[in-house]
């Protein structure tokens, strides 16, 4: 699972303004010049991954930019949720632990899945974030 995730960070950051549309899709989509047409591609886990050999996954990927001080929403998920910060910072709270985690550009966060996490842009730039979520298809 690791590769599949490390290889959807190095997509994102080689394709300015990637995303992977619909969080109940198990296919993503990449958007194109109105000249030409990429069919979706579907995710699956590398077969020499355990315990999950074969089994769909879903990638979602938002690009969010975040006024200073403006705060995602507080939120938890039910996967694991990777912040990317492509330029500015970014605080990552924990709600639960009380965990803080400053995220500067060119660095990662992780979010738990099943707890409640929210991200607050820190100083006088802007955040632009890459918020990636990976599941199981089905979720």
């Amino acid at each position: 699972m690791r590769k599949l995730t490390l290889a959807a960070f190095a997509l994102s950051a080689a394709i300015p303004g990637l995303a992977f549309a619909g969080v109940a899709q198990a296919a993503a989509t990449l958007p194109t010049p109105p000249s030409t047409a990429v069919p979706a591609m579907g995710l699956a886990l590398p077969q020499d991954d355990e315990p999950a050999q074969g089994e769909k996954v879903r990638m979602t990927v938002v690009r969010a930019t975040l006024a200073p001080g403006e705060s995602l929403p507080d939120n938890a998920r039910t996967a694991l949720r990777y912040i990317y910060v492509q330029s500015g910072r970014l605080q990552v709270s924990n709600l639960v632990t009380g965990a803080e985690q400053e995220v500067v550009a060119g660095e990662f966060a992780v979010e738990s899945a099943g707890q409640w996490h929210t991200g607050r842009a820190m100083g006088s730039e802007p955040a632009e974030v890459l918020l990636i979520e990976q599941a199981p298809a089905g979720l």
